[in-house]
């Protein structure tokens, strides 16, 4: 018979893994500097939404989200040329 939180683990995979799926402090910088950008941009266009800007939230949004679901594999020997 096993306990709750083997049974859990099992099902889940690891007991922490919703720690693996929250957006770094990196995702989040990131996040700030193009939506700072987008910020820029509209207002360089005299706060008028514009088919451009369309264009950019749904870019801003698009890559947003491929970087939240790829994965940061940690690189195998560490960081290419530090020792």
């Amino acid at each position: 018979m096993t306990d709750g939180t083997t049974a859990a683990t099992a099902t889940t995979g690891t007991a922490s893994s919703w720690a693996n799926w929250e957006p770094t402090k990196k995702w989040w910088a990131a996040t700030v500097v193009a939506v700072g950008g987008f910020f820029a941009t509209l207002a360089s266009t005299g706060w008028h939404w514009t088919p451009v800007m369309s264009g950019a939230a749904i870019t801003i949004v698009t890559q947003r989200v491929v970087a939240y679901i790829t994965p940061n594999d940690p690189t195998p020997g560490g960081v290419p040329g530090k020792t």
